[in-house]
């Protein structure tokens, strides 16, 4: 109970569909794109390099290049792992979606193996109250006592 509560509110935040028009896309990779967007640029940053449009002497001008290249690299080890996290959110729900899937199956065969054992127990009963017909042989021996 707890279980599909838990992928229910997940599923209705991650997983709502945001509908732009013609598009249609669920939230969770409208929050993938955005990360990997952020991603890309984070790369594009560490290529280009920076120039300081204040700085009046050579020594400020290498600290900010260092700045923003480190700046760039920290964006894009977050960026990169932010995707991973996003991915790993929609792989994690899959899964619990297909174990849910799975125990309500099981209940089910349990139910129809229960129906199915009560019903051979109904039988068995049946048979036992009903008479019991003597075969001719079973006759003879009862003559012969």
């Amino acid at each position: 109970m707890l279980e599909d509560f838990g992928a229910f509110v997940v599923e209705k935040i991650f997983f709502t569909k945001i509908r732009a028009g013609p598009v249609r896309l669920r939230l969770l990779w409208i929050f993938f794109m955005a990360s990997i967007l952020v991603f890309v640029s984070s790369i594009q940053k560490i290529n280009q390099g920076g120039v300081c449009p204040n700085c009046r002497f050579s020594s400020e001008t290498v600290w900010y290049s260092k700045a923003l290249k480190f700046r760039a690299e920290r964006n894009f080890w977050l960026s990169l792992f932010n995707s991973f996290l996003w991915v790993l959110v929609w792989k994690v729900y899959d899964l619990k979606k297909r174990i849910l899937r799975l125990k309500d199956r099981i209940k089910e065969l349990e139910a129809k193996l229960l129906n199915i054992a009560e019903q051979a127990t109904e039988e068995i009963k049946k048979k036992d109250e009903s008479p019991t017909e003597e075969t001719p042989k079973d006759e003879q021996s009862k003559k012969e006592d």
